[in-house]
């Protein structure tokens, strides 16, 4: 240290006048601007949702990033694919007609046994497929 530091340093505090204190205080706090006490600090909502995401994180972000680059490849690659699947539907052929009206029995024989109050109902075949319109009335109307 220099010599000036020294003698500084031997030099006993000396306190603030009161007035020139309060002074000091009165124009610090007119200065600041009111921040009111029941709001906390406004943050934005990307701003909130960067700082929970880091803590989160923060144990291992390599490899969470890791973890997330690692997702984002599957989905490129598996929407990158094109579908080849065919659908039951295409491959599917209509029932024989003795399966047909075995199922209409069935039916029949069923609602007799729970006691249903139209045996119609059971006896209405449901559509298998779609059909015209105008065989579809037909189908509903029996």
């Amino acid at each position: 240290m220099d010599d000036f530091e020294q003698r500084l340093k031997r030099q006993p505090l000396r306190q603030v006048p009161a007035d020139w204190r309060r002074e000091i205080l009165a124009a610090a706090r007119s200065a600041q601007p009111p921040h009111p006490a029941s709001r906390g600090p406004h943050r934005s909502l990307l701003s909130t949702l960067n700082h929970q995401l880091s803590t989160l994180l923060w144990p291992h972000p390599k490899a969470w990033g890791a973890l997330a680059a690692i997702w984002i490849l599957i989905f490129a690659v598996n929407f990158s694919m094109p579908d080849e699947t065919p659908a039951m539907a295409q491959k599917a052929s209509p029932p024989a007609p003795e399966t047909v009206s075995e199922l209409r029995q069935q039916r029949l024989l069923f609602a007799e046994l729970v006691g249903s109050r139209d045996a119609g109902d059971a006896d209405r075949s449901k559509t298998l497929g779609p059909l015209p319109r105008s065989e579809r009335d037909a189908i509903m109307a029996a």
